[in-house]
């Protein structure tokens, strides 16, 4: 039936379960924690599409307890926010600031209590911005003249069941937006048998949550996601288009038409909304049907949808649609179309793909890119069509996807007469090319020529200094370039550059100086098997090894590569801020504790094998070559030292303590411990728990729960909707661990997911750790000397 959550804060407790259940209030942790959640939300910048402002956003501070605490619906793979008509909202901003590129003007919008700001959008001419306000009762657009400054909001209240929907017109006299369907039905609860029927077609399937499960659920369901497509102009008057439950809509360049993405019954209880079938059809601004595309069924299998995928409008032409089809010819994987307005004529075939298709950038003059990939072998490749589809296609690069080094970067984009974002050409048809350099990774800005069948990289316009880390943000002209920078002890700051002259434009402070003195050094060091491994070291402030090894908290998370050439690449920059997160393991360097943190976890594939074919042995020993670098340094006692991570990071944790005695304690957070509950791949595997039942049993640390010997802190949302690490995961290996006397300790935080959001909730956590480390790690000497100082 339909699931309504409602948890009244003034019962709130934690529950925690040790040797029996009991409740637990939140608790706070050592001040020097707790001060990581009282700095100002970070700051970020971007340049505007017609370079005429820099747009400053600032990240909002983390919610209060309170702001989860509100009615729930837990439908389609979704955690809906009945008070708000919302799901799937990040934190989103507290401010968000435009100043001119050329003029002594600007502009700011600032939440106010109980508010936060998401998606700041310019119209096309850049005389308007628009932001959408949450607040507890819903989400409002306003809109803000930047002449005047005058600020408007338009009282409809937004539905953002399938997430915040709007564009601005072309001609920027307005925007066409997704609104709250004013009229609600009430719903008869009808006791029924929920019933699913299986064939004899093979639907294997990752593991989902908060599915539909009753005729309740659905009729539920179909209510919220029904809404209005609104066209609102910046005067606030309103009229209908449409009223349709709305997956997404887009509107052609010209704004002639409406592509709509609608989602249809019937639907699943097997998968969430993404899967649901569907109806694509394109309408006038008006209303008007003017074509049926499509109507596609239920998608309940891993394998891709049939039928016209990634309709988008060509954003080149006036009203043009482009979509990938299977190909008929069974030599090439798929097809690319498309189809002009006003829709009379046949469909044309632009070009046929080998590959999996991934992007493609158009530009002003011709020139296409297309990006595709093959997941057999994990290479990725980009062609270039310099005078259009139906001429022969030159390949601009090809490497495997996780090869870092050869990345060739990204090319700029700027907006067109329609408003849409092409590729950034100059009068000569070169492009701007931002890219890494592979020996020191500073960043560098050339210009790029795709034509006659090659590659050629000429002007270098910019490029960062060895001073700090810096990076690139914008490109007002060949003269005029923003970037930022960054050291370890100085966070990111905006600079611009106009030809030799540079000069700081927004100066940021340390949030917390307390933690300026705290050391961070790169440990480099090899696996028994001689691949090349390394991890950051954060030290306690004034630390030296002269004075004896420390406690250690060691956090990593295991990665799969084709190669150990690809395992052996690192993006790990000195100068980098020192970030001390809030929900990493770097702030209990503050405590006394070494950190050793991003450590290199690789799984390497070897001959025909899979990484997971030696996952267990390739785990053991990247820890164990950890330990040693740790040891060898003067750092740690082999006996001293605990494990943690996050997500994939805590089935890791598990494993380690279930395969080896390297570590003291372990602290695993939002993970999966048997793979048998999810049996249709996990991660990187693909294999199914039938085909490889014996691999499924060795990597599932809750078959091995009577081997770990180590103490383990279990930590997890009770809303958790990741797929694969739902709560049961961690409530089930605490039994297991209960049930067979091993020392363990299971938080489950109300109201939280994969990741946890309140204030509360991160503070107890920080409590919970700390609490769990000073119980089971011994304080060594040097220890001692560095917190009584």
């Amino acid at each position: 039936m339909f699931r309504v959550i409602i948890i009244f804060l003034a019962s709130l407790t934690l529950s925690l379960f040790a040797t029996s259940a009991k409740a637990l209030t939140y608790q706070q942790p050592d001040p020097r924690l707790a001060l990581l959640l009282e700095s100002e939300g970070k700051l970020s910048w971007r340049l505007s599409a017609q370079q005429n402002w820099l747009i400053q956003t600032q990240a909002a501070a983390r919610p209060d307890l309170a702001e989860l605490n509100h009615p729930v619906a837990e439908l389609a793979g979704l955690k809906i926010n009945l008070q708000q008509l919302s799901s799937g909202l990040d934190r989103g901003y507290q401010q968000v600031r435009l100043q001119h590129t050329s003029k002594v003007t600007q502009q700011e919008i600032t939440a106010t209590l109980h508010q936060r700001l998401y998606q700041p959008k310019l119209s096309p001419d850049e005389n308007w911005l628009s932001v959408v306000v949450a607040e507890p009762k819903g989400l409002f657009l306003n809109i803000i003249n930047l002449a005047t400054g005058k600020q408007a909001r338009f009282e409809q209240r937004l539905n953002a069941v399938l997430g915040i929907q709007y564009q601005w017109l072309a001609d920027s006299s307005g925007v066409v937006l997704l609104a709250e369907h004013a009229e609600k039905k009430a719903t008869k609860l009808t006791l029924a048998p929920s019933v699913q029927d299986s064939s004899s077609q093979k639907l294997p399937q990752r593991t989902y949550q908060m599915l539909l499960s009753s005729t309740k659920d659905i009729a539920e369901f179909a209510q919220l996601i029904q809404a209005r497509l609104l066209k609102v102009s910046t005067q606030l008057k309103s009229q209908t288009i449409l009223t349709l439950p709305l997956y997404r809509f887009s509107l052609s360049p010209d704004n002639q038409f409406i592509l709509t993405d609608q989602v249809i019954q019937p639907y699943s209880y097997f998968v969430p909304v993404a899967s649901f079938s569907r109806r694509q059809d394109i309408y006038t601004l008006q209303g008007q049907k003017v074509v049926e595309l499509q109507q596609q069924a239920v998608h309940e299998s891993r394998k891709t949808r049939t039928g016209m995928r990634h309709i988008t409008w060509r954003p080149d032409r006036a009203a043009t649609l482009s979509w990938l089809a299977k190909n008929t010819d069974k030599a090439f994987k798929e097809a690319l179309w498309q189809w002009p307005a006003p829709f009379s004529s046949a469909p044309e075939k632009l070009h046929d793909l080998t590959w999996q298709f991934k992007q493609l950038q158009w530009s002003e003059h011709n020139l296409v890119i297309l990006y595709e990939s093959d997941s057999a072998t994990q290479q990725e490749r980009a062609w270039f069509f310099d005078k259009g589809f139906g001429q022969p296609a030159s390949l601009w690069y090809q490497r495997h996807s996780k090869d870092l080094l050869n990345k060739p970067g990204r090319l700029l984009t700027q907006v067109n007469a329609f408003g849409r974002q092409v590729l950034k050409q100059n009068s000569d048809g070169e492009l701007y090319l931002l890219s890494t350099k592979n020996d020191n990774r500073q960043q560098q800005l050339n210009r790029l020529t795709l034509a006659a069948g090659q590659a050629k990289t000429n002007e270098l316009l910019w490029h960062s200094s060895g001073d700090g880390l810096q990076n690139f943000v914008g490109l007002k002209d060949k003269e005029h370039i923003f970037y930022t920078r960054q050291t370890a002890q100085q966070p990111p700051e905006l600079y611009q550059k106009i030809a030799a002259d540079e000069q700081k434009l927004v100066s940021v402070g340390h949030k917390t100086p307390s933690f300026l003195a705290v050391k961070r050094q790169l440990i480099e060091y090899r696996r028994a098997d001689g691949v090349e491994l390394s991890g950051w070291l954060y030290l306690p402030a004034g630390y030296t090894a002269a004075a004896g090894p420390l406690p250690v908290l060691m956090w990593a998370y295991p990665r799969d590569y084709a190669s150990v050439e690809l395992a052996e690449q690192q993006q790990l920059h000195s100068e980098r801020f020192i970030q001390l997160s809030e929900t990493s393991a770097q702030p209990y360097v503050a405590l006394g504790y070494a950190v050793f943190s991003d450590i290199s976890m690789p799984l390497i594939a070897k001959g025909s094998e899979l990484a997971n074919d030696n996952f267990l042995p390739q785990l053991i020993a990247n820890a164990q070559a950890a330990i040693d670098a740790l040891v060898d340094v003067g750092v740690a006692e082999r006996d001293n030292i605990a494990i943690g991570g996050h997500s994939y990071g805590a089935f890791m944790v598990a494993n380690l303590l279930a395969h080896s005695d390297l570590f003291t304690a372990g602290i695993a957070r939002s993970g999966a411990y048997n793979r048998s509950l999810t049996p249709f791949g996990f991660q990187s595997e693909k294999r199914h728990f039938w085909q490889q039942p014996a691999l499924y049993a060795a990597m599932s640390p809750f078959f091995h729960a009577d081997k770990i010997n180590a103490p383990l802190l279990l930590i997890h949302g009770q809303a958790d909707v990741n797929s694969g690490t739902y709560p049961l995961q961690s409530l089930r290996m605490f039994t297991a661990l209960k049930g067979l006397g091993k020392v363990s300790r299971l938080v489950m935080l109300p109201l939280e997911g994969h990741h946890y959001q309140a204030r509360e909730s991160v503070l107890h956590v920080l409590w919970e750790q700390q609490q769990w480390l000073a119980k089971h790690l011994k304080p060594t000497a040097a220890m001692l000397m560095q917190t009584s100082n």
